[in-house]
């Protein structure tokens, strides 16, 4: 047993921290930073660190000297890769992201979602229902085809009711695809559990979607729902982009 004093400890991680968005938005302010941004925090550090006395005799304790600037050293930028798709290609965008084109167009290659199971607990059944109608609805814009799925409907969220299920659906059905499974919070018990049945004991590519991420305005549910299908695309053998760079 290992005994902690709460006076010496400190809090760590960030699990409460998506509760509170404006806690998590200067979270994300403070990491991501400009090359510029980067440059002046660092060369304040070092100027501080040349500023004070104790820290300049704890360097020369160490036989250490910082220089007060960063090295600089002689760059080259190189030219934006073009991202090809199926039946267009396109240069990125100034902040180098291209979910927007992906989501909109069809990808080089897509798989066509036939045979599959949706395993959700009873009260969330109206959740499932949406994110089934918004996966019909926005596939066809990425070129995918989303079938029917065989749902299974749990009479509660416990580990063994997603096991039980899975087991008994996967053992009575010849090919399926595709495993998908929408859990009330972000459990590490239930993912790691039915990973473990869907990578080690009866391998079929999953997808574990936490209810929480589908709950909101329509907008949120919809860009959910495109990273799902990108992600399955990728999962079931399908390539979303690729760039020309030559062997």
């Amino acid at each position: 047993m290992v005994l902690l004093v709460p006076e010496l400890t400190f809090l760590t991680g960030l699990s409460d921290l998506c509760k509170n968005s404006r806690m998590l938005k200067e979270v994300m302010w403070e990491m991501i930073q400009s090359p510029q941004q980067h440059y002046q925090r660092l060369t304040s550090l070092l100027c501080r660190i040349r500023d004070s006395p104790d820290a300049s005799r704890e360097l020369q304790r160490w036989g250490l000297c910082l220089d007060t600037d960063i090295y600089r050293t002689q760059a080259h930028v190189l030219p934006a890769e073009r991202i090809n798709l199926r039946h267009r290609s396109f240069l990125p965008a100034e902040e180098l992201g291209w979910h927007r084109e992906v989501t909109k167009e069809a990808p080089i290659t897509t798989i066509s979602i036939n045979s599959w199971l949706l395993v959700y607990p009873k009260r969330l059944q109206h959740l499932a229902k949406d994110l089934l109608a918004a996966m019909r609805s926005n596939c066809g814009a990425m070129g995918m085809q989303v079938g029917q799925p065989t749902a299974q409907e749990l009479r509660d969220d416990r580990i063994e009711s997603y096991v039980r299920s899975i087991q008994s659906s996967l053992g009575s059905q010849d090919k399926v695809q595709l495993l998908l499974c929408i859990i009330p919070s972000s459990r590490d018990d239930v993912y790691g559990a039915i990973k473990k049945l869907c990578c080690v004991q009866t391998p079929v590519p999953s997808q574990v979607i936490n209810a929480q991420s589908l709950m909101g305005h329509p907008g949120k549910i919809r860009s959910v729902v495109q990273k799902v299908l990108l992600q399955i695309n990728c999962k079931l053998g399908g390539q979303l982009w690729g760039v020309d760079i030559p062997l």
